[in-house]
């Protein structure tokens, strides 16, 4: 199924838990808000919506760490020529050719490390945030992981619900468990092989049993 009909599902079951738990328009509004981007959360193991919404521009990042490494290697050429060579030179010319090196060969799916990376240090900041470190975990995983194995497992939901746990705790939002949930568990669904649109289907168990659903 298409991220953007999971997004969709995900901002329905979002709403409906938001207006169980308080039925006023803006919790329905910040459920669905909620439901939506949990309803995409499980694709983060795959160049999807999800994915290219949160992570780091690939091309934006390539130009960046290029124009970064060729400024410090000019910059340490127009040292050697006016001051001489030194011990730094040879540290910061490391550090251009590796950004150099990088920059050639780095991959969407490793722009989604760095992100998940970055939001884990967000979560330092922010008087060691467990909420925002898990999210960040949550994301650096799911860049490795292949698609459809453990964020779209009862692993998955168990570790989102963590989530949710732990950032209802520092921010306390009426329904922000039963959307984040809802939104989560809408996308396994929807991905079941019960579906005529889907041929791969779900492995709820997984590790410990690989039936697929």
């Amino acid at each position: 199924m298409k991220g953007s009909s999971h997004l969709g599902i995900g901002i329905a079951v979002g709403a409906i838990a938001g207006y169980i738990t308080q039925p006023d328009f803006m919790t329905v509004a910040i459920c669905a808000g909620i439901g939506g981007a949990s309803g995409v959360a499980p694709d983060l193991d795959t160049n999807g919506l999800a994915t290219n919404r949160i992570t780091l521009s690939k091309k934006v990042s390539k130009v960046l760490m290029e124009v970064a490494g060729i400024g410090i290697l000019l910059m340490l050429i127009y040292q050697v020529m006016t001051q001489g060579m030194s011990r730094e030179i040879y540290i910061y010319g490391g550090i251009g050719l590796v950004l150099l090196i990088v920059s050639r060969v780095i991959t969407q799916r490793r722009m989604l490390t760095i992100t998940g990376v970055l939001v884990m240090l967000l979560g330092f900041v922010l008087d060691k945030s467990i909420g925002i470190l898990l999210a960040g975990s949550y994301i650096t995983f799911a860049s490795f992981l292949p698609h459809r194995s453990y964020t779209h497992s009862l692993i998955g939901v168990a570790f989102y619900a963590l989530i949710l746990k732990y950032l209802y705790i520092e921010w306390p939002i009426e329904g922000m468990m039963a959307a984040g949930l809802a939104g989560y568990i809408s996308h396994l669904v929807a991905d079941m092989k019960m579906l005529p649109v889907n041929r791969r289907g779900v492995k709820w168990f997984a590790p410990l049993w690989k039936q697929v659903f």
